[in-house]
């Protein structure tokens, strides 16, 4: 489901005209970053230090270029 939804969203910011994608991943979720990793995502420097219930859930944003 999730490798359906994501060549979706693509799919339509590439028909839309969108220069490049990028989406938030929690830094210890390695399986999702995997995932995002084999679809072409990179990180991209940016971190967004996010706390939860005083818990640090650090994510980094992950970019691709669209054709």
């Amino acid at each position: 489901m999730g490798r359906a939804l994501l060549l979706e969203c693509v799919a339509r910011c590439t028909a839309a005209g969108r220069p490049r994608m990028r989406l938030w991943a929690v830094e210890g979720n390695t399986r999702a970053r995997r995932f995002y990793e084999r679809f072409g995502f990179a990180p991209d420097g940016a971190v967004d230090p996010q706390t939860v219930e005083d818990v640090p859930v650090p994510e980094i944003r992950y970019s691709r270029d669209l054709p």
